[in-house]
């Protein structure tokens, strides 16, 4: 008889991470004289299989704040930017991703602005952020059974004193 058994347990069995710049235009309301700050916020992001690809589907608020009227306003506007990042990933074993499969994804660098710059009235913002992705799943580990005796093996007819705790 064999000396290995099969354990199926859920496991990571892919795992991968991104890091992407890319850049957004926006269209302003008033015509910008200058960009006096960008930041972004609210940033929420979800993981799924589509087509047999790993993916990350996000959104996040870009807001911009800049002067106008030969700089003698400012306002901040506000705008949603979108996401889809279709993440490469480091299989450990072949195989197909599975819907029973589970996806976690993780922002390892949240989004920033790396730079705006002024073209008419647009403002171009290129934005950088890195994503990470694992996916667990199904899979079978072999295991070595030892068949040594234990010390408690033989502990069977150990009675019980009823009266120990008073």
């Amino acid at each position: 008889m064999s000396n290995i058994r099969e354990i199926y347990t859920k496991a990571i069995v892919a795992k991968g991470k991104k890091l992407s710049k890319n850049s957004y235009t926006f269209e302003l309301d008033e015509e910008p004289s200058t960009i006096l700050g960008c930041w972004l916020t609210n940033h929420h992001y979800d993981a799924s299989i589509k087509q047999g690809i790993p993916k990350i589907i996000g959104t996040f608020d870009v807001h911009i704040w800049y002067s106008f009227n030969e700089d003698s306003n400012s306002i901040v506007e506000k705008r949603q930017v979108t996401y889809i990042d279709e993440m490469q990933v480091i299989k450990k074993e072949e195989r197909d991703f599975e819907t029973s499969d589970t996806l976690k994804a993780r922002c390892l660098g949240k989004p920033k602005c790396l730079n705006a710059l002024l073209r008419d009235k647009n403002v171009i913002c290129e934005i950088e952020k890195e994503m990470q992705i694992e996916i667990s799943g199904e899979t079978c580990i072999k295991v070595e059974v030892k068949n040594e005796e234990e010390i408690w093996d033989d502990l069977e007819d150990i009675e019980v004193n009823p009266d120990f705790i008073k």
